[in-house]
């Protein structure tokens, strides 16, 4: 009987030769790849990953002359049942979705934003609505690396700087492309 359940279940083995086939093909495949990394070297430095750098500089940004008017704005997070459509206020088509903002040069602007929805977001003013690390102004509410979670709110005051139209969109990658982004002017 002992026989019979032997046969039932081999062991599979395999030769010495053939260990050192795969041996010298895992070898060449990490020369290969390791050639292609190194060769490639320039390519892979000459950007920091996308989670870094969130606090950057402040973009072209020039101080500005505090005016002592204090502007307050609220902003929530909103995503669509589907996740596929993302805006601040209220979805597209419906009203005080992704508000213009309008504010001097100087102005004090006080940002509060909360999360309504289930996904991660953090908020900044930018130049460039496509560079999440453009933010200006030091108008970061969170980053994409420590976002603000359902329910929670942040808030964050900074000084209006340079005229010129810059836009305000939620930081996590991605975002901003599905719909959180809007119009931030200073006069």
């Amino acid at each position: 009987m002992a026989e019979l359940e032997q046969q039932q279940d081999p062991i599979y083995r395999t030769s010495p030769e053939r260990t050192y086939k795969m041996m010298a093909i895992m070898l060449g495949i990490c020369i290969v790849g390791g050639g292609i990394f190194f060769g490639l070297w320039d390519f892979w430095t000459s950007m920091p990953p996308s989670i870094m750098g969130q606090d950057v500089e402040d973009h072209g940004a020039a101080p500005a002359t505090a005016s002592g008017v204090e502007i307050p704005i609220s902003l929530s997070f909103i995503e669509s049942s589907d996740f596929r459509t993302l805006a601040f206020n209220a979805l597209p088509g419906e009203e005080g979705s992704n508000p213009e903002i309008r504010v001097k040069s100087g102005d004090e602007v006080t940002v509060t934003a909360t999360n309504a929805g289930v996904s991660f977001h953090a908020f900044g003013v930018v130049s460039n609505p496509d560079d999440f690390n453009s933010v200006i102004f030091d108008s970061a509410i969170n980053s994409a690396s420590n976002p603000l979670k359902a329910g929670e709110t942040g808030s964050i005051t900074f000084l209006a700087g340079a005229p010129g139209t810059y836009y305000y969109i939620c930081t996590v990658p991605g975002h901003a492309l599905q719909g959180m982004q809007g119009s931030f002017i200073v006069e």
